[in-house]
């Protein structure tokens, strides 16, 4: 079309179109033919491309998932060493004596210095259980297994007691 909105045909182009149409629709589909194929390889060159991508970052991903269980398990390993626990048991029972020297001098009531005398005397029992069951451990018996204790939820108030015992403390 021409600017001012007119059809402009042009009699050699035309004669022209018809004498090499077959040519030009031959170079067309060609030239389709040749774009999808392009664009199949290119298609198919990505998707190999982020299919190799994708195995890289699960290999990297599963040495990584490798390395945080070893070291998970190197530091249970330490924390579960039995000279380990040797050494915190006796950290422990260190402290105890610690706290229970330091209630003793300091100027508490009678009934305080009672109970510290009264945790020194577990903590002494409880040591002495342990090197008793550490030696007999050692001569193949058996420690008694753990016994098994119920604990109960104490009874919830209702609400309208819960209620009624802060209407009792709003009228005092």
């Amino acid at each position: 079309m021409s600017e001012d909105g007119r059809k402009y045909t042009d009699p050699e182009l035309e004669k022209f179109l018809k004498e090499n149409k077959e040519m030009m629709e031959r170079l067309f589909r060609e030239n389709k033919e040749m774009m999808d194929r392009f664009f199949r390889e290119e298609k198919e060159r990505i998707r190999d491309a982020f299919d190799e991508e994708i195995k890289r970052a699960e290999a990297f991903s599963g040495e990584k998932k490798d390395k945080a269980k070893d070291a998970a398990q190197e530091v249970y390993n330490a924390f579960t060493d039995p000279e380990v626990q040797r050494h915190f048991l006796a950290m422990g029972m260190e402290f105890m004596m610690g706290m229970n020297a330091l209630i003793s001098a300091m100027p508490f009531p009678e009934q305080m210095k009672d109970m510290a005398k009264k945790a020194e005397e577990a903590r002494k029992s409880t040591s002495e259980n342990f090197s008793k069951a550490g030696a007999d451990r050692g001569k193949g018996m058996k420690p008694a297994p753990p016994e098994k204790i119920n604990v109960e939820p104490a009874p919830k108030k209702s609400q309208s007691k819960a209620k009624k015992s802060s209407a009792d403390r709003d009228d005092s």
